[in-house]
């Protein structure tokens, strides 16, 4: 079965600190969020969180309408899809642990600066991840076999 992802509008507040950015007012689970103004999209596959985030009054559901009015990075064309993607991606097992591929490294700078992955991006990602580098000396040893 396909995880569903849902999109929340969650307010966010102002810190005491005026040079921090914003926090979202509740807590929020794990899943992709982009901040927009005094409203966060909060995109997850986590049913129970959504729930317990639409118990909050000024959080709702966004709808398709609103998705199209939304312009996720100002001046760039980002699909919401690249977003989905990105949520259903997390908590996904690679097999590494604790082994860092240099696409993630960009993929984790890009998505800090704001930039979604697209799926060309998420491709070039794949191949830049056999470039380890954090955690090579975990890389399990090759064992050579007798031919016989």
């Amino acid at each position: 079965m396909k995880a569903v992802v849902h999109w929340l509008a969650v307010p966010v507040v102002q810190r005491a600190e005026s040079d921090r950015p914003p926090v979202l007012k509740y807590e929020a689970p794990e899943g992709v969020v982009v901040r927009d103004r005094g409203t966060a999209y909060v995109g997850t596959t986590d049913e129970k969180a959504v729930e317990r985030l639409l118990a909050h009054p000024d959080v709702e559901t966004l709808s398709a309408e609103r998705k199209r009015r939304v312009e996720l990075v100002p001046g760039l064309p980002v699909p919401w899809e690249s977003l989905e993607h990105q949520v259903l991606s997390l908590g996904t097992d690679h097999g590494r642990r604790g082994v860092i591929g240099l696409g993630d490294v960009i993929s984790a700078l890009t998505r800090r600066a704001r930039i979604p992955e697209c799926g060309g991006c998420a491709r070039r990602r794949k191949g830049l991840n056999r470039i380890t580098v954090w955690g090579w000396w975990r890389r399990p040893a090759l064992h050579l076999q007798s031919g016989g």
